[in-house]
């Protein structure tokens, strides 16, 4: 793969981590309720579920999904359904700040970053579209290992950073009284986007 093909692929990927979305919005509030581990771990999901993507998008399976619109309109109500069902969570949230069970969250945290990702329409829709492009035929297993292993550490690093910065002592003294509505911006975040990706997959 030529350089210049692999640093494209690698800035409109760090341009889509970025963007505001539902892995954010994950990431963020685990790291703010059950702390930095439990927020890395669910960085950990959100990473292995684009992991995943790449691979589909080596073998071709994402010409099958564009082949097939029903089966990706499935896989987008499903979607919908699991991102409103994160934000119901988000919204009869106590604000409570737990400690006692943190260590047993992160088997927890990695599936709900993994799930929140893999399951989200407009993640499906950029990979099958922007990387799709890159990987011709002709690439070998190397370079379809390079990119696999750059974008899985790229994206593990930003959401890593996010963990970092909200699970941060000073965030948290600042959240302390006002999580309650954190968790329900969030919650509405949530199921707002879990509207708008019904709304696509009824068209």
């Amino acid at each position: 793969m030529p350089w210049q093909t692999l640093l494209l692929v690698l800035s409109i990927h760090a341009v889509a981590l970025v963007s505001p979305g539902p892995d954010f919005a994950i990431v963020t509030r685990l790291s703010i309720v059950s702390g930095r581990r439990t927020g890395l771990w669910a960085a950990a999901g959100v990473a292995s579920a684009i992991g995943v993507y790449v691979l589909v998008c080596a073998l071709g399976l994402s010409l099958v999904l564009n082949s097939l619109p029903m089966l990706s309109r499935i896989l987008s109500i499903v979607g919908a359904l699991y991102l409103g069902w994160l934000g119901v969570q988000c919204l009869r949230s106590t604000g409570q700040m737990p400690t006692a069970q943190r260590e047993a969250q992160g088997g927890k945290a990695f599936v709900t970053g993994f799930f929140t990702n893999l399951l989200n329409p407009k993640a499906m829709l950029y990979f099958g579209s922007i990387l799709s492009q890159a990987l011709s035929p002709n690439l070998g297993w190397q370079d379809i290992a390079l990119l696999f292993c750059l974008m899985v550490a790229e994206s593990f690093l930003w959401f890593a950073l996010v963990a970092s910065l909200f699970s941060a002592q000073r965030v948290l003294d600042w959240l302390k009284g006002r999580l309650k509505w954190f968790d329900r911006v969030v919650g509405v975040v949530l199921l707002g986007l879990a509207a708008k990706v019904a709304s696509v997959a009824a068209r």
